[in-house]
């Protein structure tokens, strides 16, 4: 009976909108924003986490805290203490983003997301280089991290 059921896509193109409506049954359906990684893991399974083997969900990088950047970042409460951002989910990956660069780490956002138990930091920092505010922010991380 589903399958004679009408299903459509409906895109909603105003300004500033991004908005898809859905019709008819989503079951087994993979949503992804543009930009994101989409793993699909058979019903049943646990995705692998290499990174768990790798950092603690409580401990902070070595690389990270042993940096004299990441102690500036600290005495400019842009991190707290316990190494977690006090600021909105685009500046925090975008402070990831320059500070990796810096440090050189090569997996920033699996990093910085096990670190910060966040998921979709890419897309947070997608966001972020869309948003006008992001330009005071990233001149502000531009002179604390040098």
């Amino acid at each position: 009976m589903e399958e004679n059921s009408k299903k459509s896509v409906v895109n909603h193109f105003e300004a500033g909108s991004n908005c898809q409506v859905f019709n008819g049954n989503i079951s087994g359906c993979v949503f992804a924003m543009p930009g994101s990684n989409v793993t699909q893991n058979p019903q049943g399974t646990a995705p692998s986490e290499s990174i768990s083997d790798e950092l603690p969900a409580d401990c902070i990088p070595e690389v990270l805290a042993e940096s004299e950047l990441w102690q500036r970042l600290i005495d400019e409460a842009l991190v707290d203490e316990a190494g977690q951002p006090t600021v909105s989910r685009p500046e925090a990956a975008m402070m990831a983003d320059m500070i990796s660069e810096r440090l050189g780490i090569s997996n920033k956002w699996k990093m910085f997301e096990k670190l910060w138990n966040r998921h979709n930091m890419r897309g947070d920092y997608n966001t972020a280089l869309y948003q006008r505010k992001s330009l005071a922010f990233q001149d502000k991380l531009k002179n604390i991290l040098g």
